[in-house]
């Protein structure tokens, strides 16, 4: 087994990106960035507080960055590996 870690961005004027990471730094660095980069305030985009069901479910972080539900989120996943 081998781990991977996806930042999915939902943005409700793009499509949905997930972007793969062999790392949770880098994920975790550029979900942040992508965060601060669509922000109507750079301020704005702070790590919102993850609940069991989303720790449960493989999420890392989560940062909303809008009034309308825009987010990036980074999840890790195990994968086999051959």
């Amino acid at each position: 087994m081998s781990e991977i870690w996806i930042v999915i961005v939902q943005d409700r004027h793009t499509d949905t990106d997930a972007l793969p990471y062999t790392t949770e730094e880098a994920a975790v660095a550029k979900a942040r960035a992508i965060a601060r980069e669509y922000a109507w305030h750079p301020e704005d985009a702070e790590d919102g507080t993850l609940n069991a069901e989303m720790r449960r479910d493989g999420w890392v972080l989560w940062v909303p960055y809008g009034t309308e539900g825009d987010s990036v989120r980074v999840i890790r996943r195990e994968m086999d590996v051959p």
